[in-house]
């Protein structure tokens, strides 16, 4: 419960250092090998100028990245999946950090390829099922991607 309560309340400086960051300056990150899918630009009308998260379609899938430098220290793992025209990594859509958002593109490419490869992401999160209220997650991503849980990448 500690570790929990704990991990809510780092999730939320995340989020707010995210906000701050986003109004000062720009950035973002993610990581793994494959060939880079073409990216082509689609900007959402959503709340990214606020919360510093950028929507846009890698080979035709929403992925989300921000530019933020300010990053925890926990892992999130998973095989990553197209659901609903939406990358996400077990269950969770990952905000990847700009300077690894090639990571997401070589997890389009393998999906597409019909392979599963587990990708383990650094960063921290935020979740509905572990305390988190449903506002608290960007509306520029559920816009786009309806979920309950969101990983922030590290750097």
């Amino acid at each position: 419960m500690k570790n929990s309560l704990r991990s809510m309340r780092i999730a939320a400086v995340l989020v707010a250092l995210v906000l701050v960051v986003a109004a000062c300056s720009d950035g973002s990150s993610a990581q793994q090998s494959a060939p880079l899918a073409p990216a082509t630009a689609e900007p959402s009308d959503a709340d990214g100028d606020r919360t510093g998260i950028e929507a846009f379609q890698i080979d035709g899938i929403w992925v989300f990245q921000h530019r933020s430098e300010a990053a925890m220290d926990a892992l999130h793992s998973g095989t990553p999946e197209i659901v609903n025209g939406c990358l996400v990594v077990d269950a969770t859509i990952v905000v990847w950090h700009i300077d690894g958002i090639d990571v997401a593109a070589d997890a389009i490419a393998a999906v597409r390829a019909g392979e599963n490869p587990r990708l383990l992401v650094g960063g921290g999160g935020i979740s509905v099922d572990e305390g988190a209220g449903p506002d608290q997650i960007p509306t520029i991503i559920t816009d786009l991607c309806p979920t309950s849980a969101v990983w922030f990448g590290a750097p």
